[in-house]
């Protein structure tokens, strides 16, 4: 993982801001962490936390936010599809079609076909196909044509079978 200061670097030193209702994560390199006053050697900080997240805070470009981009952790779709993972468990709610598309490319079929908890072998619940339709008429009125595609996709193997 790349150093969230320089981004050229990659990063030794993790550093999580914890509020009551969200969570800034930091990714330095060591001579990132040098210079605002971790030390990798010895066992002591001398730095202001709150002047630490507001610098790299200030950094992020306002209108450079998109949907492209994890809310939680900062994440790109693009360093997703590139390394196959998410940066924090939110990244699959924000990136849920995507991801969904990406598993598809690799062969992978998203639904789970096993027990549920709770159930006895073969009583498994699987989703209706009305409650299909219904997820798959809010997925074109939200216009999001890849999860509208994945619900139609599992209308027809329900409808099949």
């Amino acid at each position: 993982m790349k150093c969230d200061i320089c981004r050229i670097r990659t990063a030794v030193i993790f550093v999580q801001q914890v509020s009551r209702d969200s969570s800034v994560e930091l990714h330095l390199c060591e001579q990132c962490a040098r210079e605002r006053g971790f030390s990798t050697t010895e066992n002591r900080i001398d730095i202001s936390l709150g002047g630490l997240f507001s610098d790299v805070l200030e950094k992020k470009d306002p209108g450079s936010e998109d949907a492209n981009t994890c809310p939680k952790c900062g994440c790109t779709l693009d360093t997703i599809k590139k390394h196959r993972k998410t940066g924090c468990a939110e990244c699959y709610s924000h990136f849920r079609a995507e991801i969904i598309a990406l598993l598809r490319q690799d062969g992978v079929e998203y639904a789970y076909t096993g027990p549920l908890p709770g159930k006895k072998d073969g009583e498994a619940e699987r989703p209706s196909a009305e409650q299909l339709r219904r997820e798959l008429q809010r997925a074109i009125e939200r216009e999001n044509y890849e999860l509208a595609a994945y619900y139609r996709d599992h209308l027809k193997l329900l409808e099949q079978h």
